[in-house]
C-alpha cells in the first residue's frame, strides 16, 4: 500500500492531543515529504511543539512515535517548546518558518515574521558550516560523492535564504530555486559534477561570496 504522510501526520495530531491535551500548540511537518520531492528512503520531518516541554514530556513523545503505524520512512525532526523557540536564533527560525507546513496549531506569536536581514543571518550561517566542512575534509579526508551530496543539500539551504534575502521570494523547491538564481556559479554548486575537486572549488566559491553578501536598501 503506498505510504499516505497526510493520512499518519493526522494521527500523529490525534495521538499528540490525547497525551498533551491543551498544551499541544503546533504540529507540522518540514522536509522532503513538505517539499514533495521524497523517496523510498526519505525521513518523515515531524514537527511538535508544545507550551514547554520537560524530560518527562520527551519520553511521552518517545513513546508516543513508538506505537505509531508502521512506516518504511523512519521518523525525525523537532520537539520543543514554544517559549524556547520565542529565545532561538533568527537565522534557524527563518528555515523553520518557511519550510513547516502546519497540521495543527499555529506559529503566530512563536515565531517571528521573517525579514531579510534573518534571510541573510541564515543564508551566511549554512555558509560557513559548509565551508568549514569543505575545506576541513577536502585537506585531512576524502570529497567523496556521498560527502558533496550532503554539502549540496546544505548549501541548497543556503542559497534558498540568500535568495529570500535579495528578493523577498522563498523557492521551495530546487527545480525552481535554481532556476531563479542569477550567478552561474550558484546553479552549478547544486548540481553533480564528474570531477570532485572541480565540484568543491564551485561550492567554495559560492560560500565564500555568502560569506561577504549584503543586503541592498
Amino acid at each position: 500500500m503506498v505510504f499516505d504522510v497526510n493520512n499518519w501526520m493526522n494521527e500523529l495530531v490525534r495521538r499528540l492531543q490525547a497525551a498533551f491535551g491543551a498544551r499541544l500548540a503546533a504540529v507540522g511537518l518540514q522536509g522532503s515529504f513538505k517539499r514533495g520531492d521524497f523517496h523510498s528512503q526519505s525521513d518523515i520531518d515531524a514537527v511538535v511543539i508544545l507550551d514547554t516541554i520537560s524530560p518527562a514530556d520527551i519520553c511521552t513523545y518517545k513513546n508516543l512515535l513508538a506505537q505509531m503505524p508502521a512506516s518504511a520512512h523512519p521518523v525525525c525532526g523537532f520537539f520543543g517548546g514554544k517559549d524556547d523557540l520565542k529565545n532561538w536564533s533568527r537565522a534557524e527560525l527563518f528555515q523553520f518558518g518557511q519550510d513547516t507546513r502546519l497540521y495543527y496549531g499555529t506559529l503566530e506569536g512563536i515565531l517571528p515574521p521573517p525579514t531579510r536581514q534573518d534571510a541573510l543571518l541564515a543564508a551566511q550561517t549554512g555558509a560557513g558550516a559548509v565551508y568549514h566542512a569543505l575545506v576541513h575534509t577536502w585537506v585531512h579526508g576524502a570529497l567523496t560523492s556521498d560527502f558533496l551530496a550532503a554539502l549540496r543539500k546544505n548549501l541548497f539551504f543556503a542559497l534558498q535564504a540568500a535568495h529570500y534575502a535579495r528578493t523577498g521570494q522563498y523557492l521551495a523547491s530546487k527545480s525552481a530555486l535554481i532556476q531563479a538564481l542569477p550567478d552561474p556559479a550558484e546553479k552549478a554548486a547544486l548540481h553533480a559534477q564528474p570531477d570532485a575537486e572541480t565540484a568543491a572549488g564551485t561550492m567554495l566559491q559560492v560560500c565564500q561570496y555568502l560569506l561577504k553578501m549584503r543586503l541592498k536598501s
